[in-house]
């Protein structure tokens, strides 16, 4: 019995050694899984980790691109920063440090007192974490700083970029502006691509073209001790051995402009005295923009990273919005919207440019009068007197002839209902009515009347200056729509092309050269005709300038009523004249726009002529003597 149980025993011990066993065996092929997986898996995270709490990395930032005008001449530069900083691990002597401080950047007691406490106050690895101490000092204080530096433990200056905009106001819109990226364009595509510091294109060519203009910042790694101090040598270098230490940073691409900052400076002048508006230069043989500028502006050294509360209240506050580029903001063109009625009446075989058509001083269609400016009308007057005189019945008349549609076929061939291309703030693309398009969105839909206002550019058409630029270069070029061009090309810092951007034809009126002159010559009517040319404050004595008014109701006219003058800057009819020159071999086009500024003729056509002028006499000589002796002889 003895045996038997013995046996038993020993049977029961062998099952419990061999579960033992199996258990044993069980956690260690689990530790060595586990290794495994570490070693071959996830082993080059695990040695990036590892490096990472003994190596410190610091971004190199890199030098953003230069911004420059069709000359050469700076726009938006990087200009060096000196920001002066403070160790506290390093600092020996401290009241030696704050004396020196304070003199080389006149801190008060107050400022004093507060620095003392930044360095005192740091514990533990936060001792060896450099604290900025002052920003952007200019030179003589980094002078006397270095000087301090030879003689006081703690200090260290830093050099950053700043972005400077030497124009300031002028072309601030065009150029834009920098700012800090939101917490979403640090993820995605661009993660490691920013960190918080960094500055972004927040604005203008800033931001269209911020890629290239960007650059890619580089880094340099050292290794650092527990407590953050960098180490050399030993240890160090074993453990930096296969890391990369250094990736110079590269430098972003410079935008060579078609624009001519001379050319914006004249816009600027010529807008002095308006509160809102917009004005544009293009040169209608490769649709090149020489000017475009907004009104009012604002300083892009301002807002580039050092926005301050009085800076910000007074772009916020003002009422005549000057961040809204009104270059690319769409409004009613009114009357400089005719020659477009014009030429789809010639190629539609609806008109003759020659014929006599009634124009009195009010038309009643349906249940509607359409009034005109002029409240005595003007006659019967062929398509040269009334493009000159800007003879609204006349133009009614072709809207009743040509509808809706068949307007919107040709305001769409000339670019209008779909962005101009400029590439910046926006670009509205406009609003070219159609039957669809009043049925959607008119109350009670589509009626035939709507022809009738859409005719003279009122109703609901909208444009943007810079579309209305492009639309009279393709009317004094022959009938060729370019793309806005405003980048020329991109370069390197030594010059080199990156990429160059040729003129770019976007449409063709496909229009008899016939009926284009026929509306052109019109155009020179509405500038030079002696006794019907609403447009005659643009006219110049040594030369023949092509273009036309446009004044823009704001307010509905009351049936049956003059419509009464207003003060208010909001109830002021838009200002508007576009116009091209020489009218024989055009070269420039230029387009104001004054945002409630009232009358076309009486304030946006001399402020046109002062452009046109100052572009003669300071940029291009565009009219010749021949011309002038034309002008001498017709008046």
């Amino acid at each position: 019995m003895s045996d038997v149980f013995l046996d038993s025993s020993a049977v029961g011990y062998q099952h419990r050694v061999r579960r033992l066993a199996v258990a044993v065996l069980v956690v260690f092929g689990g530790l060595l899984a586990r290794l495994a997986q570490l070693q071959l898996v996830n082993g080059d995270e695990l040695q990036e980790a590892a490096v990472r709490n003994f190596v410190r990395t610091v971004r190199l930032p890199a030098d953003r691109g230069t911004i420059k005008d069709r000359h050469g001449r700076a726009l938006a530069i990087n200009r060096p920063s000196f920001d002066l900083y403070v160790t506290p691990a390093r600092v020996e002597d401290i009241d030696a440090l704050l004396s020196g401080l304070r003199d080389v950047l006149g801190l008060d007691e107050l400022d004093l007192v507060r620095l003392r406490e930044k360095v005192e106050q740091p514990r533990g690895m936060w001792r060896h974490q450099p604290f900025r101490v002052a920003q952007d000092i200019d030179r003589q204080r980094v002078a006397l700083a270095e000087a301090l530096r030879a003689r006081v433990d703690g200090i260290s200056i830093r050099v950053r970029y700043s972005r400077e905009y030497p124009e300031g106001v002028v072309g601030a819109h065009l150029v834009g502006y920098l700012g800090k990226p939101r917490a979403d364009e640090l993820q995605g595509e661009n993660e490691g691509r920013y960190t918080a510091e960094s500055m972004l294109g927040r604005f203008g060519l800033e931001r269209a073209w911020e890629h290239e203009l960007a650059g890619q910042d580089g880094f340099e790694r050292h290794a650092v001790n527990a407590r953050g101090v960098k180490q050399r040598g030993g240890w160090a270098d074993r453990a930096m051995s296969d890391t990369v230490t250094r990736q110079a940073p590269e430098r972003g691409k410079d935008l060579v402009l078609t624009v001519d900052i001379d050319v914006q400076r004249i816009l600027h002048k010529a807008l002095a005295r308006y509160e809102s508006g917009a004005a544009v230069v293009v040169d209608p043989r490769d649709g090149s923009v020489l000017g475009i500028l907004s009104k009012p502006s604002f300083d892009p050294n301002s807002w580039s990273g050092r926005l301050s509360k009085e800076d910000y209240r007074a772009v916020a506050d003002n009422p005549y919005l000057p961040m809204l580029d009104k270059s690319v903001h769409s409004y009613f063109p009114g009357s400089i919207y005719k020659p477009i009625t014009a030429l789809a009446a010639l190629e539609e075989g609806v008109l003759d440019a020659g014929e006599p058509i009634d124009s009195p001083g009010s038309y009643e269609y349906g249940n509607r009068i359409f009034h005109c400016h002029k409240r005595s009308g003007h006659g019967a007057v062929d398509l040269n007197g009334a493009m000159a005189a800007s003879a609204d019945v006349y133009f009614y008349k072709l809207g009743e002839r040509l509808g809706i549609d068949t307007q919107a076929i040709y305001a769409r061939r000339f670019g209008l209902g779909e962005p101009s291309g400029v590439g910046i703030n926006g670009d509205a693309p406009g609003i070219v009515p159609t039957k669809a398009y009043h049925d959607e969105h008119t109350k009670g839909g589509f009626q035939h009347g709507l022809a009738l206002s859409t005719a003279i550019g009122q109703g609901d058409v909208r444009t943007s200056p810079v579309q209305m630029a492009m639309a009279y270069a393709a009317l004094a070029n022959g009938g060729t729509v370019f793309r806005p061009r405003v980048v020329e090309r991109i370069e390197t810092d030594d010059r080199e092309v990156v990429q160059r951007f040729e003129p770019e034809v976007r449409g063709d009126l496909a229009a008899t050269p016939e009926h284009l002159s026929a509306v052109t010559k019109a155009l020179e009517r509405a500038v030079n005709d002696e006794k019907l040319a609403t447009g005659h404050l643009a006219g110049v004595d040594y030369g023949l300038i092509a273009g036309k008014t446009g004044t823009a109701q704001v307010r509905k006219i009351i049936r049956g009523h003059m419509r009464q003058s207003v003060k208010r800057f909001r109830d002021r009819d838009h200002a508007w004249f576009a116009a091209f020159a020489p009218y024989e071999s055009p070269k420039v086009v230029v387009v104001v726009f004054l945002e409630h500024g009232g009358s076309g003729g009486k304030e946006a056509a001399p402020v046109a002529r002062q452009i046109i002028e100052a572009y003669h006499q300071q940029i291009e000589p565009i009219f010749s003597t021949t011309a002038a002796n034309e002008v001498r002889r017709r008046r």
